[in-house]
């Protein structure tokens, strides 16, 4: 696999984490294209390039086809992905609240779903779509339409709050802080911190912050397949086994034991790259 994670233009840093681009022939790299994605405390907005992405989750038997461009909501249970077998995807990745900021959307509107992204901004994102595949063998001008796109809604963002900051600052922090001293950083009650704060990711603070601790937990072991989960779950943050059990049962789906490292070394591991 081939990917490139880019820093975005210094115009779009305070809504947006990283744009990164991400290819694999499957039909070459002896890799299998079904993945495992864990649920991730980012909101995406994804292009596909090649194959279309298909996906199962965990209430359905079937694959479903996804659009050429995907916006990705808040998701707390893991999914299967199908990548075809050519894959190149360009995804933006956003801050806590950026991708709020931009669709002016409650995040509760999108819990658990995933949307063609037209349906949000358009059919501007017919031609961003057209001018990615017409570059796609140039990673850089890809990131470079995609930018100037972006650039040309900075105007009309939602405000940022001092929350999105504090989240922001969670992430930075394996999510090990309190809400009393989250809520006290925002210079609000506790009340209105949860309230802000589920607008605009689309779930409490308190479990954001483990899907946080999670998200670290699990990205280790993809960077790392042959260390065992009992240091992942301490330089995560997890001070306690059956807390990291229960999280990783909660948002996997499964308990850490079941995931082999020989499954991890035959997959792309796409969550470490794009977290």
């Amino acid at each position: 696999m081939k990917a490139k994670v880019y820093t975005p233009h210094p115009a779009l840093q305070e809504f947006i984490h990283n744009i990164g681009v991400y290819g694999a022939d499957f039909t070459e790299s002896g890799l299998s294209n079904m993945y495992r994605f864990v649920p991730s405390y980012q909101r995406y907005i994804m292009f596909y390039l090649e194959d279309p992405v298909k996906v199962q989750r965990v209430y359905s038997n079937e694959f479903v086809e996804k659009s050429v461009s995907l916006t990705v909501g808040p998701l707390e249970k893991t999914v299967w992905l199908d990548m075809g077998r050519k894959h190149l995807a360009l995804g933006v990745a956003f801050k806590p609240g950026g991708l709020f900021r931009l669709l002016n959307v409650h995040m509760t509107e999108l819990h658990e779903q995933d949307f063609d992204t037209q349906l949000f901004l358009g059919r501007e994102i017919d031609e961003i779509n057209n001018q990615l595949k017409e570059h796609k063998s140039n990673w850089d001008r890809m990131v470079f339409i995609v930018e100037t796109w972006l650039l040309k809604k900075v105007a009309r963002l939602k405000p940022s709050i001092a929350v999105d900051l504090v989240m922001e600052n969670l992430i930075q922090n394996a999510g090990n802080i309190s809400i009393e001293k989250m809520a006290y950083d925002a210079n609000i009650s506790i009340r209105q911190f949860e309230r802000k704060c589920v607008e605009r990711t689309g779930m409490s603070p308190k479990r954001y912050a483990r899907l946080i601790r999670f998200c670290k937990a699990y990205h280790l072991k993809e960077n790392f397949p042959d260390a065992t989960w009992t240091t992942i779950a301490h330089m995560s943050g997890y001070y306690d086994q059956m807390h990291f059990i229960r999280d990783f049962k909660e948002f996997a789906g499964i308990t850490p034991s079941i995931i082999r490292e020989e499954e991890l070394k035959s997959t792309i591991r796409l969550h470490s790259f794009m977290t």
